[in-house]
C-alpha cells in the first residue's frame, strides 16, 4: 500500500537495530512519515548503518530530543531498556503524542507505560511477528513485515490504537488485538518456547563435538533460532517467566510421553504422537 500523505509528520525509532531498522525502511516505502529519525548509542555504528541504507532521516543518541516533536514513538530495543527510555522520553513527549513498540512481551511493558509515561501521551502496545535469528541495521529488510501478523494490546476504541493498528496494516500486517495477559500466554507458547527449545537443544548436541560434526540440514533448521540475540532473548524471558515457564512444563509433558513410549518399544503409541504431530505441522502450513 502506498499513501500520498504521510499517517504521521515525525516519528522517531528507539533502537535501531534489525527490528527498528526494517520499520524505518518500510515506512520510507509505503510513505508513512515525513521523517523518521532514530536513536541508538554513541558507541555504537548502528546509527551510521541505519542512516546509510535509508532507515532513517536524523540520527540522535539521546532520546529526549528525539522525540520532543515526534508524533509516533517506536520502542525496538531489548524490551528491558524500555523502562530507561520511557523515563527519558517522558518530559520530552508533546501532548497528543502516541507511543507504541515491537517487544515480545506485553504485561510489564503496558505497566512500565502507566508508571512512567505522562498522561498527555498514549501508550498502544505491539508486537509484529516478524523476525530473524540476524541482528543490526545491517541485516534489515523493507519486507520483515510484509504479510506477517501483528499482536495490538491495548484500548481498541481509542483513536491511538486505531492509528497505530492502520499503520501495521499499512505494512502489510494482519492485525490482532488482545489483552497483555493473552498475548504474553499465546507467543510463549509458539515464539518463546521454540526458543527456548533450540537454546537448549543446541546445548544438548554440542556436548558430543564428533556427532556435530557430522550433522545436517535437520539440526540446523531445528536450531536456526538457537543464534538469536542473547540480550533480546534474555529480557524476553524475564519478562515473561510465568507463562513461558508453562509451556516448557507443557512441552515436558509430551517429551516425557515419547520418551516413555520409546522406552517401552510401544510402537503404536510412537505412531500416534509422530501422526498427530504431522497433521498439526500440516495444518500450520496451510495457514
Amino acid at each position: 500500500m502506498s499513501h500520498s500523505q504521510p499517517s504521521f509528520s515525525r516519528i522517531a525509532i528507539i533502537g535501531v537495530g534489525l527490528l527498528g531498522a526494517s520499520l524505518g525502511l518500510a515506512l520510507r516505502k509505503h510513505n508513512l512519515a515525513r521523517t523518521i529519525v532514530g536513536v541508538g548509542r554513541k558507541d555504537s555504528p548502528s546509527l551510521d548503518t541505519a542512516k546509510r541504507i535509508g532507515a532513517i532521516d536524523e540520527a540522535f543518541t539521546e532520546v529526549a530530543p528525539a522525540v520532543s516533536d515526534a508524533d509516533l514513538v517506536v520502542l525496538a530495543t531489548p524490551v528491558r531498556q524500555f523502562v530507561k527510555a520511557m523515563q527519558q522520553m517522558a518530559p520530552a513527549l508533546k501532548p497528543g503524542a502516541i507511543v507504541t513498540d515491537v517487544g515480545s512481551t506485553k504485561q510489564d511493558v503496558l505497566g512500565w507505560a502507566a508508571e512512567h509515561l505522562p498522561k498527555h501521551a498514549h501508550f498502544v502496545g505491539s508486537h509484529p511477528m516478524a523476525g530473524s535469528e540476524k541482528r543490526g541495521p545491517e541485516a534489515a529488510r523493507v519486507d520483515l513485515y510484509q504479510n506477517a501478523v501483528c499482536i495490538v494490546c491495548g484500548d481498541g476504541q481509542s483513536p491511538e490504537a486505531a492509528r497505530v493498528e492502520a499503520l501495521w496494516q499499512a505494512l502489510g500486517m494482519s492485525v490482532v488485538r488482545t489483552d497483555a495477559s493473552t498475548h504474553d500466554r499465546w507467543v510463549a507458547r509458539v515464539s518463546h518456547l521454540p526458543h527456548a527449545v533450540a537454546f537448549a537443544l543446541m546445548n544438548a548436541v554440542s556436548q558430543d563435538p564428533a556427532a556435530l560434526a557430522v550433522s545436517a540440514g535437520g539440526l540446523a533448521d531445528t536450531t536456526r533460532t538457537a543464534a538469536s540475540d542473547t540480550q533480546m532473548w534474555l529480557d524476553i524471558f524475564m519478562t515473561n517467566r510465568m507463562a513461558v515457564v508453562g509451556a516448557i512444563n507443557d512441552y515436558l509433558n509430551h517429551l516425557s510421553e515419547l520418551r516413555t513410549a520409546i522406552a517401552h518399544g510401544d510402537e503404536p503409541r510412537i505412531r500416534t504422537l509422530l501422526e498427530t504431530a504431522k497433521s498439526s505441522r500440516e495444518q500450520l502450513k496451510r495457514r
